[in-house]
C-alpha cells in the first residue's frame, strides 16, 4: 500500500526512487498490438534495454516516461545500459582526457622565456631582493620583532596554472646552462681534492 502511495502521489522524489511497472500493452479491436507513427530518430542496432521512470507534470499529475535503447546512437546505447553512476566513469574520463590534451598541444613548439618555472622562482626573489613587493618587504623588516612566521610566498602554489605545469614549463636552456656550470665545479673541486692529495703524498714522502 505504501508503495502504492508513493508511486502514484510522491512524484517529486528523486527518479531513482520512483521506477513504476511498464505501461501495459495496447491492442487493436482485432486483437492486433496498436503501433503509433515514429516522428523521431530511430536507430537500428543490437542493444534492445528501456528505462520508465515516473515524473511529476504539474501538482497533482504524473505521467511514465519511457526511455529506449533505440533512440540512441550504438556507442551512447551501449554505455547507457549500465547504471548512470557507473556509466558517467568512461564519459567523464573521457572528456577530461580531451580537454588536457587540447591543453597540452598549445605546449607544442616555441617556448616563451618568461613564465617559465624558473622566472617565476628568479622573480621572487628579486622581488625580495629589491624590496618591490610591500608585503614581504613588511614581513621581512619585523621578523625579529614579531617573532618566528613562514613566509607565505614560499609554500603558496608559484602560479595559477600550476596543477598544469610540467616539464614543458621549464628553461631548458638554462637548466642545461647550469647544469654544465655544476659540473665544471665538481670536476675544479675533484682536480683541488687530486692535487691537496698529491701534495699530501709528496709531504709524506719526504717526511
Amino acid at each position: 500500500m505504501v508503495k502504492i502511495f508513493f508511486r502514484r502521489y510522491v512524484a517529486s522524489q528523486p527518479l531513482g526512487i520512483n521506477i513504476p511497472d511498464p505501461p501495459p500493452r495496447e491492442y487493436l479491436p482485432n486483437g492486433e498490438p496498436k503501433t503509433y507513427r515514429l516522428n523521431q530518430r530511430y536507430y537500428n542496432h543490437k542493444y534492445d534495454w528501456e528505462r520508465w521512470t515516473l515524473r511529476p507534470a504539474g501538482v497533482f499529475h504524473t505521467y511514465v516516461y519511457g526511455e529506449f535503447a533505440k533512440d540512441h546512437k550504438p556507442l551512447l546505447a551501449w554505455l547507457l545500459q549500465y547504471p548512470i553512476p557507473l556509466a558517467f566513469i568512461p564519459y567523464f574520463l573521457f572528456a577530461f582526457g580531451l580537454s588536457f590534451a587540447f591543453h597540452h598541444i598549445s605546449y607544442l613548439g616555441i617556448k616563451p622565456k618568461r613564465f617559465t618555472v624558473e622566472w617565476v622562482e628568479a622573480n621572487k626573489e628579486r622581488e625580495r631582493a629589491e624590496n618591490t613587493n610591500p608585503i614581504t618587504r613588511y614581513l621581512d623588516r619585523r621578523r625579529k620583532e614579531r617573532g618566528p612566521h613562514w613566509i607565505l610566498e614560499d609554500f603558496l602554489p608559484s602560479h595559477p596554472c600550476y596543477l598544469h605545469m610540467s616539464k614543458y614549463h621549464h628553461d631548458t636552456e638554462l637548466l642545461r646552462k647550469m647544469e654544465e656550470e655544476a659540473a665544471e665545479k665538481e670536476a675544479e673541486s675533484e682536480e683541488q681534492e687530486e692535487e691537496e692529495e698529491d701534495i699530501t703524498e709528496s709531504e709524506d714522502d719526504d717526511n
